[in-house]
């Protein structure tokens, strides 16, 4: 409980029209999507990134089209067979802590 407290987020106005105002603060986008072209979470090491702001989209439809295209990279959370996706709240679990594992303590 109150972890919310400590993971930064941000709505946009605009979407994904406002990813731009993301990206010019430095930080990199990765666009999860279970399409087969994503790349896995550990190829792209997101861990090593200075700055990540990671995209999820709704359950079912997942991101648009704009917003994939808006990212800097397609990420996929690796599945067993039989198994295409994650609820969004599970994958923005698995997604945080790729993200946060490994970086050094500040």
């Amino acid at each position: 409980m109150g972890a919310v407290f400590s993971v930064p987020y941000a709505r946009l106005e605009g979407w994904p029209a406002g990813l731009g105002a993301v990206r010019e603060a430095g930080f990199t986008l990765l666009a999860l999507t279970p399409d087969t072209q994503a790349r896995t979470l550990d190829e792209v090491a997101p861990h090593r990134m200075d700055r990540v702001a990671l995209m999820l989209g709704a359950e079912g439809d997942g991101l648009s089209r704009r917003a994939l295209a808006a990212s800097d990279a397609w990420v996929r959370i690796p599945m067993s067979h039989g198994v295409d996706s994650l609820n969004v709240g599970a994958a923005a679990a698995v997604a945080f802590y790729a993200v946060a594992t490994g970086r050094p303590a500040d």
